[in-house]
């Protein structure tokens, strides 16, 4: 390491040794007081305050409150995805689909998922090899909720680190106030509320990485990042992006480093592995980059030979900036974290994840909603911690002054939209409740036998993939099976149609109860 590398990892190391005196040593004056970010001015109130915290502090024991996060969000994520489960707002994509992948792992199978396609080996879609870790566990506790107790543990052990960061530099105080902070914000809520995905793996390992960086461990950075290269292909170019926080320091071997590996990483899976086995010999995703196919669907089967230069070098560079929806996820993004994220050189690691998502045509991938931006929330909240430690130094004053103000801000801006996202369900009585049209939906799929051949819509997928071979209706595999259909809400008449459509071909009703019905082809 050389002497800026360990100069930057030594000022997150001096927040690391301040705090409050053991009891019996002498008052001393450390860099940055325990609490001090965000230290009341006065009054008894504060004091009690504090000392209840220091207190809590004592009994938890060193390092202990990172630890405490993590358990209290394990339990939060895990209840908020398991009672989803049960009121069926999980869904064929992704829960089923992936529990599909994870089953087949489980039984040293190749990856197949029927939801996505009948006998389609996912890994010519998306490169996640990584859920392979999943098969044990999965052998033996079979079912989707394993695919969303792993997700809760995974996403909540990233708290540890988190918390870690900001302990150093705020303090226990404020460091419980980031944590929480990261525990809420938006683009971790987002993801628990929707179904499973492998992105899952890359949120602690990023966030641990960070860790060991902002101590100037760079090497055993590398090694928590490592395995970002086998939780979803785009994710190498993060590790590449690595580079750029790296070469501030002048550790330029090491930046180089994280480059080769990280593009090697990315160009092999799109170039070579994906194409060698997706049905279409070529990266499914070329099309989102072909203006004339915004208007809709891409189609997988295009290559990048057959994307118009034009709209490589005139529409994509547009896309980054239209519409107005990319800038306020930018917003939202930067918000939590007062945007002194931007401070810190760690926020070009957000970059390759952006790039992707706004020169898509897939308009999901441009807002602040479903999985997407799990993965940027450990390095904006780590960016934020290190943009602090830079902005005391600042000769600016009011930078100064603002920074000493900073811990308080992220989750100020969390407990501020709270209310808008998922994980407050959890206070309301409907949530803990069972419909009648669930109820009645589990009688009909009780009557699908274990290893049958079933065409279910999207709430039943999940409720079948762990002991039926199930394909995603209208897609219907040939000979004997079932077919389980939701007939609810807006789908009432198109759920009608189908099961006139499909009784005229032969199928039979074989059970129906308000909200489902099952048919049978002998």
């Amino acid at each position: 390491m050389d002497d800026r590398g360990m100069a930057h990892g030594a000022v997150h190391e001096r927040f690391e040794a301040s705090g409050p005196a053991a009891p019996g040593d002498a008052p001393t004056a450390p860099a940055v007081a325990d609490g001090a970010i965000i230290a009341p001015r006065s009054g008894e109130h504060d004091l009690r305050l504090r000392t209840v915290v220091e207190r809590a502090r004592d009994r938890i024991g060193p390092g202990g409150l990172p630890y405490l996060l993590a358990a209290i969000f394990f339990a939060i994520y895990t209840a908020h995805s398991l009672l989803r489960h049960r009121r069926m707002e999980t869904h064929a994509y992704d829960l089923g689909l992936f529990e599909q992948v994870v089953r087949s792992y489980a039984h040293f199978e190749a990856p197949v998922s029927d939801i996505r396609a009948p006998g389609f080996n996912v890994l010519g879609e998306h490169f996640h090899p990584i859920l392979a870790l999943l098969g044990p566990i999965y052998r033996i506790f079979p079912g989707a909720g394993t695919l969303l107790v792993a997700q809760a543990f995974l996403v909540a052990i990233s708290v540890v680190p988190i918390t870690r960061i900001a302990a150093r530099a705020f303090g226990t105080l404020g460091a419980a106030g980031v944590g929480i902070a990261y525990g809420l914000s938006w683009g971790i809520q987002s993801a628990i509320s929707f179904d499973f995905h492998e992105i899952a793996f890359a949120v602690p390992l990023l966030a641990f990485g960070l860790d060991r960086f902002l101590l100037g461990r760079h090497v055993q950075a590398l090694a928590w990042w490592l395995p970002l290269v086998l939780v979803k292909e785009d994710l190498g170019l993060t590790l590449a992006a690595a580079a750029v926080p790296l070469l501030v320091l002048r550790r330029w071997k090491l930046a180089v480093v994280h480059v080769l590996i990280g593009v090697t990483a990315f160009a092999l899976a799109i170039f070579v592995l994906l194409p060698a086995i997706n049905p279409n010999d070529t990266y499914a995703f070329w099309g989102n980059l072909d203006s004339s196919q915004r208007s809709g669907a891409a189609d997988p089967s295009t290559s990048l030979s057959q994307v118009p230069l034009t709209d490589l070098v005139i529409e994509l560079p547009k896309s980054m900036v239209f519409p107005s929806v990319k800038w306020m996820t930018l917003f939202m993004l930067l918000l939590p974290t007062g945007f002194i994220a931007l401070r810190s050189p760690l926020v070009a690691m957000i970059a390759p994840t952006i790039l992707w998502r706004f020169t898509s045509s897939n308009t999901f991938y441009w807002g602040t909603y479903f999985h997407y931006s799990a993965v940027l929330m450990p390095i904006v909240f780590a960016a934020f911690v290190d943009g602090v430690v830079k902005l005391r130094a600042s000769h600016v004053d009011w930078l100064r002054r603002y920074a000493v103000k900073a811990a308080i801000v992220p989750l100020a801006v969390s407990m501020a939209f709270a209310r808008d996202f998922p994980l407050m369900d959890l206070l309301h009585k409907r949530t803990w409740m069972v419909q009648d049209r669930v109820r009645s939906a589990h009688k009909v799929l009780d009557r699908v036998p274990d290893d049958a051949t079933v065409s279910a819509t999207m709430s039943f997928s999940p409720q079948l993939t762990s002991r039926a071979r199930v394909t995603d209706f209208p897609t219907i595999l040939p000979g004997p099976g079932y077919a389980a259909i939701e007939v609810w809400g807006d789908n009432k008449d198109w759920a009608r149609y189908w099961i006139a459509y499909l009784i005229g071909q032969g199928f039979t009703e074989v059970a129906r109860e308000p909200g489902a019905v099952l048919l049978q082809r002998n």
